[in-house]
């Protein structure tokens, strides 16, 4: 082919101006749930919520009735709880939902099934905790009294 052959009226089309209407653009339509689908959506999380919840009441007395495991339990579950905190902070979604799902009925597990460890150590250390609760709304009152008056200082 030499180059006075060369025809460029077929590239003209390059220059001819904006496609965007002869593509097909389609829309992604949301779907619509319905009354039933949200009914079971919310079922699905209770029973979720309950499954993890027995698995962690179950956990919490085997704990209980098992003194040599105590050990490991009290390495092991902050160790998953804190692995599943940075897991939802990260997360987003559905994965989010279900680990927050996760962290509320297994934190409820362990309360639930050691509430008397959590009455007796708050009984054994009530002063100290009153203690400490007063002490800090001191502080934190004489803090935020400061720095009212420092914003609030008449011209």
């Amino acid at each position: 082919m030499n180059i006075s052959e060369f025809d460029s009226s077929e590239f003209d089309y390059l220059n001819a101006g904006d496609f965007s209407q002869t593509e097909n653009k389609t829309v992604a339509k949301t779907p619509e749930v319905t009354n039933i689908e949200r009914f079971w959506n919310l079922t699905g999380n209770w029973g979720e919520f309950g499954s993890y919840f027995g698995a962690g009441l179950s956990v919490s007395l085997i704990v209980r009735a098992i003194p040599a495991l105590i050990p490991s339990a009290v390495i092991l579950i902050p160790a998953v709880g804190l692995g599943l905190a940075v897991f939802t902070l990260a997360s987003e979604g559905t994965a989010k939902l279900r680990s927050q799902l996760i962290l509320i009925a297994v934190a409820t597990a362990l309360i639930a099934g050691n509430w008397d460890a959590w009455q007796a150590w708050i009984i054994a250390n009530s002063q100290l905790l009153i203690f400490s609760f007063a002490l800090i709304v001191i502080t934190l009152g004489f803090v935020g009294a400061q720095i009212w008056s420092k914003l609030n200082v008449s011209k």
